[in-house]
């Protein structure tokens, strides 16, 4: 006579599956984008220590130096950069280059001035 196992993974059907793997990736993607989200919060807390003029200027090459420690870590610890069902290093990098250039382009409009 069969028996019943409840742990089988075989016998898990496949919407178990695909749920199971987008719950993994929104985990990941929760955690890398809390990690850059903490890392832009410290640029912005040492760029609001300075002057008011040289603040975006500040704040911009802090965001481009976070941007580079986490360009860092993508080389050496994240694998390639395509094929990644989730958020990585390599995003992460990106984010802080984005967010960089649009400081200094706000500050180039005009956004910083009182």
């Amino acid at each position: 006579m069969a028996t019943f196992r409840l742990d089988d993974r075989r016998r898990r059907s496949a919407v178990r599956r695909r749920l199971h793997l987008v719950r993994g990736s929104l985990d990941a993607n929760l955690a890398l984008f809390t990690d850059w989200l903490i890392s832009v919060a410290l640029c912005l807390a040492l760029a609001l220590v300075l002057p008011m003029p040289s603040m975006p200027v500040s704040l911009a090459a802090l965001l481009s130096l976070a941007g580079f420690v986490w360009l860092g870590q993508a080389i050496t610890r994240a694998g390639p950069p395509a094929d990644s069902p989730h958020l990585t290093a390599w995003d992460a990098a990106l984010l802080s280059f984005a967010a960089s250039f649009g400081v200094q382009a706000a500050a180039h409009l005009g956004a910083f001035e009182s």
